[in-house]
């Protein structure tokens, strides 16, 4: 009795203090400066900063239909869950011609956010993340940006800078693309990066561009680059000298896709983004 009230006098005069909310560093090596990001210390999602996709909006053949319930901030992380659960395409349309407005229902629930319509990113600029991806069969997560310009899809011009598919668990894809001259045959620069099991740590990932190049690294380490100049287009223009957005999703194997099928066994399975930072040069 005695060992437990010294305890308890202890508590009152020693109280424990909560961890300060995570804070980015202000300036990097090499003249990048901080100019927008999000910790995700709060209780939900900023929408300030954040769009949700919702319903079928991509990935002809998936198995998952987007939902707000699949996103939430916890404990200073975005998390993306997704479940094995019958859910309802949001943009379905009785008789419509499009693809994704066709299907009533997904066997799967996910999540995904974008900045699009609320912050657009330009040159010199450095994305960063630090993130660990979900484990299980079909899971299919990617943090990516998309540029706006007047090309259609993918001639805009797309960066994956994580993607990664379950049955390759130790293999993370980025992917540079845009359109060959222009046209919407896909031209795409593929590299790899070998770590064993992605999913068991957080990982840093990084995009960073000037007027000249543009590279990925993880971990510190460049996987892979282009020049810019590579995907100039014969009307004089290059999507990779437009702004960019990001989307962080994570999408589910289903028929015909790349990644494998889909067990609902294996979920639920959480994404987990701890930061998402910009930096740029004045």
């Amino acid at each position: 009795m005695v060992k437990k009230l010294l305890i308890a006098m202890c508590a009152l005069a020693f109280p424990v203090l909560a961890a300060a909310p995570q804070r980015a560093p202000r300036e990097l090596p090499g003249g990048w400066v901080y100019e927008w990001g999000d910790e995700f210390n709060g209780s939900r999602l900023n929408t300030n900063k954040w769009n949700y996709e919702l319903g079928v909006v991509r990935n002809p053949g998936a198995s998952q239909a987007y939902t707000r319930d699949c996103v939430r901030v916890r404990n200073g992380r975005l998390v993306i869950t997704s479940r094995a659960r019958e859910t309802r395409n949001c943009n379905y349309r009785e008789g419509s011609q499009h693809w994704n407005e066709r299907i009533r229902t997904q066997p799967f629930a996910s999540g995904s956010i974008t900045t699009r319509g609320i912050k657009n990113f330009e040159a010199p600029g450095r994305l960063e993340f630090r993130a660990r991806i979900p484990r299980g069969r079909g899971v299919w997560p990617a943090i990516w940006t998309m540029h706006e310009n007047q090309y259609g899809w993918p001639a805009n011009g797309e960066i994956d800078i994580l993607e990664h598919i379950s049955q390759e668990p130790d293999v993370c894809y980025s992917i540079f693309r845009w359109g060959r001259n222009g046209t919407n045959e896909e031209q795409k620069v593929v590299r790899t990066r070998r770590i064993p099991n992605y999913s068991r740590d957080f990982h840093t990932y990084v995009l960073e561009w000037d007027d000249q190049i543009m590279r990925i690294l993880i971990d510190d380490e460049e996987v892979g680059r282009v020049n810019i100049a590579d995907a100039n287009y014969p009307d004089g223009g290059n999507p990779l000298r437009t702004p960019c957005y990001i989307i962080i999703n994570t999408a589910i194997g289903g028929e015909g896709t790349w990644p494998e099928r889909a067990n609902p066994e294996d979920y639920p399975a959480r994404f987990e983004i701890d930061y998402v930072r910009y930096y740029t040069k004045k």
